[in-house]
C-alpha cells in the first residue's frame, strides 16, 4: 500500500517562495561570464597582435624589396658617375663615324667635332651624354634596367624631362637629393629612381655656352629597375610569413582554447566541490533529507512568508518508537536501512512544497506551510502513522514499527523557529507518554509537563547531592516451605518539597539526563552495606535482588564496578542477584552475553526482570547465562480468572525448569494467586499478599520476626 496524498486547503503561493524553500548553492554565474569574457578578449587580442604582425612583416617585406630594388638602382647610378668622370675628365671619346655615331649637331660649337686619322678614317668627338645613352640602351637590352639622362635645359630634345622628372629635377633645385616611385613601364612594374648630376670642369667643354658653372645642377640621371622578380621574391616570403603567422595564431588559439577548458574545468570542480560541501552542511548524508540546519533555514523561510501574508504553519515533529530496540537487535546496518525508507515514506505522505528533514537519530521533522485548518495536519499525521505502521521488509526480516507525532501550529503555538520546534517535540513526547503510534497537538499545559521533567531533573541532583534517596526491601519467599529466601531492593525518593515520587516517575527522567548511573551506583553500595549488617544482626538471607538499568548495565566501566564491589563486599558472591529488563540483550553490538558470563564468574547472579513483555524472550534464556526470570505481574494479577493468563504462566515456569532456571512470580496479592503459583510449581514470590516494601529498619524487624518461620502455610 502507497502512501495516500492528503488534499490541503490552501492558499496560492508565489513560486518565488518555492524557490526560496528549495535553496540550493548560488551557481557561479559571474565566474562563467569572466571565463568567457576573457576568452573572447584573449582571443580578439590574440588575433589582432597577429594581424598586426602580418600587416607590419608584409610592409616590412615590401621595404626589404623596394630597398634592394633601390640599393641596385643607386649602384647602376654609381657606374654612370664613374664612367662620366672618367669620360668629361678627358673631354670625351672620339669614335669612327658611321650609321650609329654620325657627327653630333649639338656639339658643332666645337672645333676639335670631326678629325681625320693619318690613315684617313674619319673620327667624330661623342660626348659623355651621348655615350652614356648608348651604353644605357645596350643594358636595357641585355639586363632589363634602363637608363636615362635628363634636364631642365637639355640639349638633346630627347633628354627633356616627363612630368615626374621636372618635379624631381626641381626639387633637386631645392635642395633634394634623391627621388624615386613604383610605376609601370610598357605594363610591366619598375622602380623609377633619379638623383641629381653636378657641373664639373669637364662639362664645361659641351655647356658653357649654356651658362652652367662647376657645381651647378645640370639634370639628374634616372635608372628604372624592373620589379618583377623583386614582386615575385616578395610574394614567396609572404607567403611564408602569412603561413607562419598562421600556425602561430593556431598555437596561440589552441593555447586559449586549453586555458578556456581548463578554466571551466577548475570552475566546474570548484562548483561540484562546493556544492558537495554545501550539500554536506545541509543535507542528511543517509537519507537525503535536509538536514537541522537547512530544516531550521527553511522555517525561518516560510515564517516570513506566512508572516506576510498572515496565513498559517504546521510543524510536525516524529520520532519512531523503539527504533533503538530494531537498531540494536538487527544491527546498525539494518536501522539505516529502515531510517531510508522511513524517509522515502514521509516524502510520498507531503507535498513537493513541504519540507521534510532529518534532524538525527530516528528524529524528523515536517514543515507544512500555507495550511488554513488543523484538521488537514490532522490527516497528515494520520497519514504518516499509517504509512510507517507498515512492515518494513529489511534485510529479509520483516519489522515492525509504529511514530509518535507532536504537532505545532504558527502563530498559535509560538512565532519563533526555537520555540515551534521545542513545542512539537514536548507534544512528541506527550504522544510517546500516551501509548505512541499515535499524534498529539501541542497545548500549553504539555509546556507545564515538559518544565516539569526539566524541574524535576535539577530535583533529581540536589536530591542525589543531598541524600535524598532511601532503600526499601520487599521480601522473596520460597512457595515450596514458605519461608524468606531474600529481598528485593526498591529505590523510593521522599522529596522534601515534592513529597513521595514514585520510581516510574523519576527513573524515566533519570535515565534521560544520565543520572541514573550514579543512582544506581548507590544503590549497589547502599544495598549491599544494608545486607552486611543483616549478616551481622544473624539474619542472614539466601539472596538479594538489585534492579540494574540498561543504561547501568551498557555503560562501559560497569564490569570494573562490579569487581571493585564483590571485592570490597566478600559477602555477596552468590547472593547477588541484578535484575535486568530484555532491552540488554538487544544491543548485541556490546557482546551482553560476554558480559554476563564475566559477572557470572564474579559469583552475581542474573535474574530477566519483566519477563514476557519485551522482544523473543525465549530465545534469549537458551543464548544468554541467566540464572532466574521473573514473571511479570501483569501476568500474575489474572491467573485465577484468565485462563490464558493461566496457561501463560504454567508454560513459561515448565519452559523455565526444562532450562534449569528458577522462576519467581511478582505482583502477587491474594491467597489464590499464591495457591496456584505453589500448584503449577513457581519456586519464589513476591507482592503484597507477603508484604509491602519497607525501610531497611522496618525489614530489619521483618526479617526478626518471620526468617526462621512460615510467612504462608
Amino acid at each position: 500500500m502507497r502512501c495516500r496524498k492528503v488534499d490541503f486547503h490552501i492558499e496560492s503561493i508565489p513560486g518565488g517562495f518555492e524557490n526560496s524553500m528549495i535553496q540550493s548553492f548560488p551557481l557561479i554565474h559571474n565566474d562563467e561570464g569572466r571565463i568567457r569574457l576573457q576568452l573572447w578578449l584573449a582571443f580578439f587580442g590574440w588575433t589582432l597582435l597577429v594581424l598586426l604582425l602580418l600587416l607590419w612583416s608584409l610592409s616590412n617585406e615590401d621595404n626589404e624589396m623596394l630597398e634592394s630594388a633601390r640599393q641596385e638602382a643607386i649602384d647602376n647610378f654609381k657606374k654612370d658617375q664613374a664612367f662620366r668622370v672618367w669620360a668629361t675628365a678627358h673631354g670625351g671619346v672620339y669614335v669612327p663615324v658611321n650609321e650609329r655615331t654620325q657627327p653630333s649637331p649639338h656639339l658643332s660649337h666645337i672645333p676639335e667635332r670631326d678629325l681625320v686619322t693619318p690613315s684617313g678614317r674619319k673620327l667624330t668627338l661623342m660626348n659623355p651624354a651621348f655615350m652614356l645613352r648608348q651604353m644605357m640602351d645596350e643594358y636595357a637590352d641585355l639586363y632589363g634596367i634602363k637608363g636615362r639622362i635628363t634636364s631642365l635645359k637639355p640639349l638633346n630634345p630627347n633628354n627633356v624631362p616627363d612630368a615626374w622628372e621636372r618635379a624631381a629635377l626641381e626639387s633637386f633645385e631645392r635642395g633634394a637629393k634623391e627621388q624615386f616611385e613604383l610605376t609601370d613601364i610598357n605594363g610591366d612594374p619598375y622602380l623609377r629612381l633619379i638623383r641629381p648630376m653636378f657641373t664639373t670642369e669637364g662639362c664645361l667643354k659641351c655647356h658653357s655656352h649654356q651658362g652652367y658653372q662647376v657645381g651647378d645642377i645640370r639634370g639628374g640621371v634616372g635608372i628604372s629597375v624592373p620589379m618583377k622578380h623583386y614582386l615575385a621574391s616578395a610574394a614567396g616570403k609572404k607567403q611564408e610569413i602569412k603561413a607562419s603567422l598562421v600556425m602561430i595564431w593556431l598555437a596561440g588559439i589552441s593555447a586559449i582554447w586549453f586555458y578556456g577548458i581548463r578554466s571551466r574545468q577548475r570552475l566546474r570542480e570548484r562548483k561540484d566541490y562546493e556544492d558537495q560541501i554545501w550539500h554536506q552542511a545541509n543535507f542528511d548524508s543517509l537519507t537525503g533529507l535536509s538536514n537541522r540546519n537547512l530544516f531550521l533555514d527553511r522555517l525561518d523561510r516560510a515564517l516570513a512568508y506566512a508572516q506576510r501574508q498572515q496565513s498559517m504553519i504546521a510543524l510536525l515533529f516524529i520520532d519512531l518508537d523503539r527504533f533503538k530496540d530494531v537498531n540494536d537487535a538487527l544491527g546498525h546496518a539494518t536501522g539505516d536501512q529502515l531510517l531510508q525508507e522511513a524517509a522515502r515514506r514521509l516524502r510520498l505522505c507531503v507535498r513537493e512544497m513541504d519540507t521534510v528533514s532529518r534532524l538525527g537519530g530516528d528524529e524528523f521533522t515536517v514543515i507544512l506551510p500555507a495550511i488554513n485548518e488543523g484538521q488537514s495536519v490532522a490527516r497528515v499525521a494520520a497519514s504518516i502513522l499509517t504509512e510507517l505502521s507498515r512492515p518494513f521488509d529489511l534485510a529479509g526480516h520483516e519489522t515492525h514499527v509504529s511514530a509518535s507525532i507532536g504537532i505545532t501550529l504558527y502563530p498559535q503555538d509560538g512565532t519563533d523557529s526555537g520555540m515551534l520546534l521545542q513545542n512539537a517535540d514536548t507534544a512528541m513526547y506527550q504522544a510517546k507518554a500516551e501509548g505512541r503510534n499515535t499524534y498529539r497537538f501541542f497545548t500549553w499545559e504539555m509546556n507545564k509537563e515538559a518544565e516539569g521533567r526539566v524541574s524535576l531533573g535539577a530535583a533529581l541532583r540536589s536530591a542525589l547531592r543531598e541524600e535524598e534517596f532511601q532503600l526499601h526491601y520487599q521480601p522473596i519467599i520460597d512457595i515450596a516451605d514458605g519461608h524468606i529466601v531474600g529481598a528485593e531492593a526498591l529505590i523510593r525518593w521522599d522529596s522534601p518539597r515534592q513529597g513521595q515520587i514514585r520510581p516510574d516517575v523519576f527513573i524515566p527522567v533519570a535515565e534521560e539526563s544520565g543520572l541514573i548511573v550514579p543512582i544506581g551506583d548507590w544503590v549497589l553500595q547502599q544495598a549491599a552495606l544494608d545486607l552486611e549488617q543483616w549478616d551481622r544482626a544473624g539474619l542472614k538471607m539466601e539472596l538479594l535482588s538489585v534492579n540494574v538499568s540498561t543504561v547501568q548495565f551498557q555503560l562501559e566501566g560497569f564490569l570494573i564496578k562490579m569487581r571493585d564491589l564483590m571485592k570490597d563486599h566478600p559477602h555477596l558472591p552468590s547472593r547477588l542477584f541484578l535484575e535486568i529488563t530484555e532491552s540488554v540483550f538487544l544491543d548485541e553490538h556490546r557482546e551482553p552475553g560476554t558480559r554476563l558470563g564475566k559477572l557470572r564468574e564474579e559469583g552475581i547472579g542474573i535474574s530477566i526482570d519483566d519477563f514476557g513483555t519485551g522482544y523473543s524472550s525465549l530465545s534469549y534464556l537458551k543464548r544468554f547465562p541467566v540464572d532466574k526470570i521473573k514473571i511479570d505481574k501483569s501476568f500474575v494479577r489474572d491467573v485465577t480468572s484468565d485462563p490464558e493468563d493461566a496457561a501463560l504462566c504454567e508454560a513459561i515456569i515448565a519452559m523455565a525448569h526444562h532450562l534449569g532456571l528458577k522462576v519467581v512470580a511478582e505482583g502477587v496479592e491474594t491467597k489464590e494467586q499464591w495457591q496456584f503459583l505453589d500448584e503449577s510449581g513457581c519456586d519464589y514470590a513476591q507482592g503484597f499478599y507477603f508484604s509491602r516494601p519497607m525501610t531497611a529498619g522496618a525489614f530489619t524487624d521483618y526479617l526478626g520476626e518471620h526468617l526462621s518461620v512460615k510467612v504462608v502455610g
